[in-house]
């Protein structure tokens, strides 16, 4: 008797493999709906003829396949549908729309300035006032996001910090040849040959400082306008007063000659006040010698009381003369 054929299961397997039920074509979702697929290509070759009823098919499919969810389309993606989305647009006579574009891959964040808990001074031995006035702005953000520099009047020295309260660098300085820490009202207006020698004073305090302008028009940093105090290059135009060599003076005394401005070596200014300090706003914080640190930089609310450079608009600010105060 012959064997059973049917009795097997193993003899019952298709001839054919199965399409994979997951292709982007035909998807999960049973006969029906590929019948009605079936029938909606037939339908559009029927009404459109051959040729476009393809393209039409193709680009259908492109724009159904498109609203799936999956990954971040690639260029080569947006390409093919931009193509799909063109044919369609030509066969309804609509405008083309706009299409998304590729995923680009965000560039990396910008660096960011290490957050401290007080000043960064590196390798450089700083007086203790100065450490204290530095570690008190950087504990109390209290320059904001702009760069600082801390002036100790003692000893005649400058030093410039990053926002974050990093040093840039230090350098002596030429201050006002009298000892005090008020600005004398009016000051500003008066010519230097009127200036008494008890009035050239640098003003203690927190300056909030703005780009300017001497009489030559060459840039200077304002502490206050009005008063005509500011920080710039160290000039030379009275060879009497011997600026360069007080300058290079190892005692801090020999470096109150000034009429008040803060005369800063010329390399340094070019390379670390001019092309920020020069540019945009920054504070300065001129340490006192006469009166106590509270008396200038602390009130009820422990908040260092500010001194604006100027109220009047930049564009409206004339040069002044500075170049020998």
């Amino acid at each position: 008797m012959p064997a059973n054929t049917f009795a097997d299961p193993a003899s019952r397997r298709d001839p054919l493999p199965h399409r994979p039920v997951d292709t982007r074509e035909y998807g999960d979702d049973g006969l029906f709906q590929r019948l009605v697929r079936r029938l909606r290509d037939l339908a559009i070759m029927a009404l459109v003829g051959p040729a476009a009823g393809a393209a039409a098919i193709v680009a259908l499919h492109f724009a159904i396949g498109a609203n799936q969810p999956g990954p971040a389309m690639t260029a080569a993606d947006v390409g093919r549908q931009r193509e799909a989305e063109r044919v369609m647009a030509i066969l309804e006579d609509r405008p083309l729309a706009t299409l998304p574009q590729a995923t680009a891959v965000a560039p990396a964040a910008a660096a960011q300035l290490p957050t401290l808990v007080a000043a960064d001074f590196r390798d450089t031995r700083p007086t203790p006032d100065a450490r204290h006035m530095a570690d008190w702005v950087v504990a109390r953000h209290d320059n904001g996001r702009m760069s600082f520099a801390v002036l100790d009047k003692k000893d005649a020295r400058l030093y410039v910090f990053k926002p974050n309260g990093e040093l840039v660098g230090d350098t002596p300085v030429l201050l006002g040849s009298s000892h005090g820490d008020d600005t004398f009202p009016g000051i500003g207006d008066v010519p230097i040959n009127q200036v008494k020698p008890y009035q050239r004073t640098t003003a203690a305090g927190r300056f909030v400082t703005r780009p300017g302008l001497d009489a030559d028009h060459t840039d200077v940093v304002w502490l206050d306008y009005d008063a005509a105090l500011a920080m710039h290059r160290v000039i030379n135009k009275v060879k009497s007063e011997h600026r360069l060599d007080h300058l290079a003076n190892p005692n801090p005394k020999a470096r109150r000659i000034s009429w008040g401005c803060i005369n800063i070596p010329i390399p340094f200014f070019d390379a670390y006040i001019s092309p920020v300090f020069g540019k945009t706003r920054g504070v300065t914080y001129v340490i006192p010698e006469r009166k106590t640190f509270a008396q200038v930089f602390e009130n009820n609310d422990g908040a260092a009381p500010a001194t604006l450079a100027s109220t009047t608009p930049a564009d409206t600010l004339a040069p002044k003369d500075v170049g020998q105060r």
